[in-house]
Order: structure tokens, then C-alpha cells, then sequence
């Protein structure tokens, strides 16, 4: 991609967002040599790792990751065997492994359903090697926190010892020393001079100790001395240290070897860390900008609530969509409207998608793919190389048309700014021409009207404007796609309270015609706002009947629910109420048979008979209770008709008219010569408008059987007949009939059974009783 273009797009200070995730410096280095990709197969791949990272690091259980310390410099040292690493150095080289350790070990802790670590797994290699971890705990066990080699340490321990009891031998003779001649000390401490304890002496009292001056007081009143016997102790202190310093040179170096024995891999695992580290930094950016996956199966431009990851909270989403053939856009508006953030953001995004595949935007957004960007955006001019700004925008436009391809992007700014309208307008159309015909995408921001023209009379170019506030007649940062949009330079100075008499002018030199362009922008802006008012109403609207629709069908369902539930009651009971009847039946016919039939005997007929008449009363009663509380269910508030009133019937809408009621919510109706007693549910009022269009009419179909028998036919003969039958049925507004098909081998039964089950006329079907035929007769109902 071109440096220029990646630097103006502000790409540049977007990598250092992500690079402020990093958890180590070789991830650093990563992204920032990270290449853009313009081939699907190899973004897919990088989106795909990217999206396991987001995934690994969201959620409750997410992957934690160490910081990792500076290694590179040390590993460098490790080549040169005259140097060496220090030991705060070897120290870092450990901390790296167990970071990595730690990352590896959680990883694999981690719970995989969607194969992410399959993802990864290139990125990971085969693991961390056990070599290495040797080696980190050899380290740890060998150097303390600050990389000195700790005075635990097996070879250094005695020595140790030595020297502190060397040095504890030395102290105590001096102390001893300075309170046995408190007349000759100069003080009660003795000194530190040159890693060696001495004796501050009174100068005039000097010839009173027997040893070697080793210096004096700047005043000259002090010197400090050495006795005999504290020389010899400050030596063999000094013997034990240097011996100490050689045994502590002896372990860093052979730390120093180990690691060199690990170079390669050490070099193999920094190189890993780098690539996860910049994938994960990546993943982290993503999560915290809330971008979403761009779709690469598309070579669309559709951009949906993209938001500048610069701008931050004061980022205005823009949404951009761009059909196939569309080849170059011309963006026109206020000033300070924001076109050249658009098209900035068009830019920028084009580079994240080909860096990452992840994009601050709605779900489903996406870009194609391109090869190369170039972009001219800002002020060119330069006193060093004496270019003006038209000069040199025409510079960079000139490098842009050499060296674009037909996979390029080219973006470019007020193009023919900054020269004489008329002369620039026609560079800037013969520019965007050439870009049409050699570039896969061009994006134009201009306030030449010659292009607005022009991207009307070519169907690959389209007009997008930035919208502005007429009552505030500030701008609103949203694209209008298909409209061109003014200058508003006009609006503008009136805003800054400019003389009224200056604007009548330039209005006036402005010409009426401009004037009439600018009023027609407006009303169809008007317009625009008008259709998407009406959109939201024609949503908000669907939006409603969509709940009215929920509503209906939950009723429907508390209806069909309740209707099991009393089916299943009443079956219960009478089952019941049946086999204590039975068993009652048996006995009275028993009874019947032994002896004479007197007067008792007919009495315990009559109450059996009694009992049964009572059961159906109850079982009508509590039928009817049923039924009303179904239609209370169905209908909050039930229609009341009256004698005389004439009705839609049944489903088939057959004009009726009602002759009386019959029980609550019951109604006799006449239907032609039929009369037939129907539910208040199955009748519908006609209103005024329904009477004018209602035709009368005779039908050829012959009336329905109540019972049809198909015995003897074959399955095809029958369900031929079947079909008149439910037409027959469904013209004449009968609800109900049988069908006798016999048992047979069951071919009957089982295709009028299949036939009824996708009928879309027919309610329900079921067996008849055992008394009524059984399984070789069948009731149904429309």
C-alpha cells in the first residue's frame, strides 16, 4: 500500500492503538510489519485467527496474558562469548519462558467446542519445549529477584559463610581496639576506606598505634591507620570475597552457556510470542472498538454505522452502500460537513479489512479488495520545492493516474480546487473520467457542479451528499446517498449574521438559475425526508400488527388448550360415570331375570332410566357452561343478534337469516330452505357495505351425503368421491358427514386418512364408535 495514503488515512495512529494491547515488545515489532492482504484466501485465514483470539479473550472464562520482558538485546549478547548476559538479563530470559509457559498451560486449559486452538495451532507450533523450562527453573533457583546469585546456592553457601565470618572476626577486633585506647581513636565507629575497615586515628596521637597509615582527614587532625593485626583480617576478608566473585563469574557463565545452547529455540519461541502477541493486540483492539467481521464472500462496498476509531465518542456512524457496477461516487455538501471524514473513513476501513478482516461497523458490513490506495486529501503547496496548492494536488494527482491499477482505490479531495472554476471543473471530470476507466473505485469530494452532472449521466457513478440542518443550518454528518447536495454558502453567511444587503448581491450574481438548482435540491431533500418519515410509520405500524398477531395466537392457544382440557375432563367422567352404569346394568338385568317382575322391580328400572336422563342434563349443562367459557376465550366482546337480522353463516359466508335465539349465544337460522341451529361465533353481521355487494346465486352441485360409502371402490375411485363430498359439503354449508370404508386390507382407510390429514378444509376426522362401525367408519368434520 502507499506510505503517503496509509499516513494521511491516520492508519498509522490507529496501529498505535492496537500496538497499546501489546503484551510484548516482538508483538510490537509484528504489527508494525504486519503486510495488507489483497487476496481473500490468505485475509480469511488472519480474520479467522483473529476472531478465536476474541473469542479466547471474551467471555467469563477468557484467556489471561503475562507481560512479556525485552529479550532481543540479550539474545544478541549470547552470540558474542566475550560478553555474556548479566544476570538481571538471564532473570528476563526466565520470565519470558514462564510467560509463555503460563499462555501455553492456559490455552490448553481452555474449553475448545468451535476448534479455535485449530485455528491458533499454526501460530503455537507444537509447544513449549521442555529444554527450555529447565532452563527458567535453573535460573529462578540460581538468581534472586534482582539477578545476583542468591547466597543459598550449593557452591556459594560455604563461601559465604566464609566471608561474613572473615568480616564478623574483623569487626569485633576493631571494636575491641577503639575501647582499649579511647585516648589515641579520633571516634567510637571505625571507617570504610577502599572496601577496607580502618581505625580514624587523633594525628597527634598516631605514634600511639602500631600500623600503616592508609589516608587522612581533609583537615588533617585525622588519619586512618591499619594495625598489623587489622591488616592481615582486611586481607583475608578480601581473599574470601575474590574467592566468592570467581565461583559467582564461574555460575553466570555457565548460565550464559546454557542459554547459548538454547539460541535457536529461544529465537524459535520470541518469533511465536510475536506473531500470537499481535494477533491477540489485534483481537483486544477489536473487542474494545466493538468491531465485527467483514464479509470477503462479497466484492461490494457496504459500510453500515461505521464509526472513525480516531473520533471516538464524538464519531458520527455513516453508512455507505454501494451496488455492483458502481465505479466512482461524487460527494458534495457544506463545508465542514464532513466529506472528507467519509471518505477518510472509507479509506481507513479499506486498510483494517485488508490489515485484520475486523472493522468498527455493523454486522454484515464489508469492502473489496484492493491492491493499492491512493489518496490525495489536504493542502499540497510547498515553499521548499515552490508548489502551490493547486500545483501540488496536480503532483500527487499525476503520481495517482501513473501508478493505479484496476484493483486500486483512489481518493481524492476537493478535486479541481484551488484555480479557476471553469478550468478546474474540467480537470476535475477528465481526471474522474480516466479513474473510472482505470481504477476499481473512486471516491470525489467537490462542490463543481460539472461532476454532480456528470455522476447523473453515468449510471457507474452515483451523487452522495452530506446533509444539513436547515434550522440550524449546521451540518448533521449523515450521507444521502443518490442526492447531490449545495455548498450552503449562502445559508451560511446569513447564519453569521452577514449584511443582508451583501447576501441580495450574491444572490443576485449568483443568477436566477443556480437559485432555481439549489430550490429543487431542496424540495427533493424535502421529499426525501418526507418518504422516510413515512417508512418509520409504515414500521412502527407492521411493528403493531406484528404484536396484534402474537396476541391472536396466544389466544388461540389458551383456546385450543382449554378445549383438550375439558375434552379430556369430560372423557374422564363419563368413562367413569359409564363403567359404574354398566356395572348397575348388569345387576338390574340380574335382577330382572330372577323371578317375577313386580312393582319394585319397575321402580329400579325407572330410577336407572332417571339416573341416565339426569347424567345427559348435566353433561348438556355443563357443555353449554363450557362453551361459553370458550367464547368469552375467543371473543371478549360477542356480538348480540336479533330475530330477523340477516348473518353471514359458517365459513363458507352463506347468507342466513336468524328466526330466534335459542339458549345463551344460540341462534335458529334460515338458510335457504335449510334451518339449522348455529353458534353466535359462526355468524358474522352484515354491514352497509357487505348488503350492496352481496350475490345471490344457484348452484349445479348436487347436496351431500351424510353418509358416504365407499365400499368396493378402488383408492383412487374413493378419494375421487371424497373430493365432490367436501366440495358438496363446503357449497350446501354442511359441517359434518361419515365415511364408511370397511376395514378390508387398510388401503382405504389409510389413504383417506392421509388425504384428510392435507386437506386444508378439514377440521378434524376420527374412527366411530365400536356400536357405529369401529375403524371401518369414519367421522369428519370441516
Amino acid at each position: 500500500m502507499n506510505h503517503k495514503s496509509i499516513e494521511e488515512l491516520g492508519f498509522f495512529q490507529v496501529l498505535q492503538q492496537i500496538q497499546g494491547m501489546s503484551h510484548a515488545p516482538e508483538g510490537v515489532q509484528v504489527l508494525k510489519t504486519l503486510p495488507f492482504l489483497d487476496t481473500q484466501d490468505e485475509l480469511t485465514v488472519r480474520q479467522g485467527q483473529v476472531a478465536a483470539a476474541m473469542k479466547l479473550l471474551s467471555g467469563t472464562d477468557r484467556l489471561m496474558i503475562h507481560s512479556f520482558p525485552a529479550i532481543q538485546e540479550t539474545l544478541a549478547s549470547l552470540d558474542d562469548p566475550t560478553q555474556g548476559a548479566e544476570g538481571y538479563e538471564l532473570l528476563d530470559l526466565a520470565r519470558y519462558i514462564r510467560s509463555a509457559e503460563h499462555l501455553y498451560t492456559h490455552m490448553e486449559s481452555l474449553q475448545d467446542p468451535d476448534g479455535y486452538f485449530a485455528v491458533l495451532g499454526p501460530l503455537l507450533g507444537e509447544g513449549l519445549p521442555n529444554e527450555l523450562v529447565a532452563f527458567a527453573t535453573q535460573t529462578e533457583s540460581t538468581l534472586d529477584e534482582s539477578g545476583q546469585v542468591r547466597n543459598t546456592h550449593p557452591r556459594i553457601r560455604a563461601l559465604f559463610r566464609q566471608v561474613e565470618a572473615a568480616k564478623s572476626e574483623r569487626s569485633r577486633f576493631c571494636a575491641q581496639f577503639i575501647r582499649s585506647n579511647p585516648t589515641a581513636v579520633q571516634t567510637d565507629q571505625e571507617a570504610m576506606r577502599d572496601g577496607r575497615l580502618v581505625i580514624p586515628v587523633r594525628s597527634d596521637r598516631r605514634s600511639q598505634v602500631q600500623g600503616f597509615v592508609s589516608s587522612s582527614s581533609s583537615s588533617g587532625n585525622t588519619v586512618f591507620m591499619e594495625p598489623y593485626t587489622l591488616v592481615e583480617m582486611n586481607n583475608a576478608v578480601m581473599m574470601a570475597q575474590n574467592q566468592m566473585l570467581v565461583e559467582l563469574a564461574k555460575i553466570l557463565s555457565e548460565l550464559n552457556s546454557n542459554a547459548r545452547a538454547l539460541r535457536a529455540q529461544l529465537n524459535t519461541l520470541s518469533t511465536r510470542i510475536g506473531m500470537l502477541d499481535a494477533i491477540f493486540s489485534i483481537a483486544l483492539w477489536a473487542l474494545d472498538m466493538h468491531c465485527t467481521a467483514t464479509d470477503l464472500k462479497t466484492n461490494r462496498c457496504n459500510l453500515q454505522q461505521a464509526r472513525h476509531p480516531l473520533l471516538g465518542r464524538k464519531a458520527v456512524p455513516i453508512s455507505i452502500v454501494l451496488e455492483e457496477g458502481v465505479r466512482a461516487v461524487v460527494i458534495s455538501g457544506p463545508n465542514a460537513g464532513g466529506k472528507t471524514v467519509t471518505i477518510k473513513t472509507v479509506g481507513l476501513f479499506a486498510l483494517l479489512n485488508q490489515y485484520c478482516g475486523f472493522i468498527p461497523a455493523e454486522e454484515g458490513s464489508c469492502l473489496p479488495l484492493f491492491d493499492n490506495l491512493f489518496t490525495d486529501i489536504g493542502d499540497e503547496q510547498s515553499i521548499e520545492e515552490e508548489l502551490s496548492t493547486f500545483s501540488g494536488h496536480m503532483k500527487q494527482i499525476g503520481y495517482i493516474l501513473r501508478n493505479m491499477s484496476e484493483r486500486s482505490l483512489v481518493i481524492l479531495d476537493e478535486l479541481g480546487s484551488g484555480t479557476d472554476p471553469v478550468e478546474g471543473s474540467a480537470i476535475a471530470r477528465s481526471v474522474l473520467e480516466f479513474c473510472l476507466d482505470k481504477a476499481k473505485l473512486t471516491l470525489v469530494t467537490s462542490h463543481h457542479g460539472v461532476l454532480k452532472q456528470f455522476a447523473y449521466a453515468k449510471k457507474e457513478v452515483i451523487n452522495a451528499s452530506m446533509e444539513f440542518n436547515e434550522h440550524s443550518h449546521m451540518p448533521t454528518f449523515h450521507v444521502i446517498q443518490g442526492l447531490p447536495g449545495e455548498s450552503h454558502a449562502i445559508d451560511t453567511a446569513r447564519y453569521m449574521k452577514l449584511p443582508e444587503e451583501v447576501i441580495s448581491r450574491a444572490e443576485h450574481y449568483l443568477g436566477s438559475e443556480a437559485v432555481q438548482i439549489a430550490s429543487i435540491i431542496k424540495d427533493l431533500e424535502e421529499k426525501r425526508k418526507e418518504l422516510e418519515k413515512q417508512e418509520e410509520k409504515i414500521q412502527k405500524r407492521y411493528y403493531t400488527l406484528q404484536q396484534e398477531v402474537k396476541q391472536l395466537q396466544l389466544k388461540e392457544l389458551q383456546v385450543r388448550q382449554r378445549e383438550v382440557q375439558l375434552k379430556d375432563e369430560q372423557t374422564t367422567e363419563l368413562a367413569r360415570f359409564m363403567s359404574a352404569k354398566r356395572k348397575e346394568l348388569e345387576n338390574l338385568v340380574k335382577t330382572m331375570r330372577e323371578g317375577e317382575l313386580d312393582k319394585a322391580k319397575r321402580k329400579q328400572v325407572k330410577a336407572y332410566v332417571q339416573s341416565l336422563e339426569k347424567k345427559v342434563q348435566d353433561e348438556r349443562a355443563l357443555l353449554e357452561q363450557s362453551e361459553e367459557e370458550l367464547s368469552d376465550l375467543e371473543d371478549q366482546n360477542p356480538q348480540e343478534f336479533n330475530e330477523g337480522m340477516e348473518v353471514l353463516c359458517g365459513t363458507a359466508k352463506r347468507l342466513g337469516k336468524i328466526l330466534e335465539k335459542q339458549g345463551r349465544n344460540k341462534y335458529l337460522v334460515a338458510i335457504g330452505s335449510m334451518r339449522m341451529t348455529l353458534e353466535g361465533k359462526q355468524l358474522q353481521a352484515i354491514k352497509e357495505q357487505q348488503k350492496k355487494v352481496l350475490v345471490s346465486y344457484h348452484s349445479s352441485t348436487p347436496r351431500p351425503k351424510l353418509m358416504l360409502d365407499l365400499r368396493g371402490y378402488t383408492l383412487e375411485e374413493a378419494l375421487s368421491s371424497l373430493e365432490q363430498q367436501i366440495e358438496s359439503c363446503l357449497v350446501h354449508g354442511v359441517s359434518q358427514f361419515s365415511v364408511i370404508h370397511g376395514y378390508g386390507d387398510g388401503i382405504l382407510s389409510k389413504g383417506i386418512s392421509s388425504y384428510l390429514e392435507k386437506h386444508h378444509s378439514i377440521r378434524g376426522f376420527r374412527f366411530a364408535n365400536p356400536e357405529d362401525g369401529g375403524m371401518g367408519k369414519t367421522y369428519v368434520e370441516l
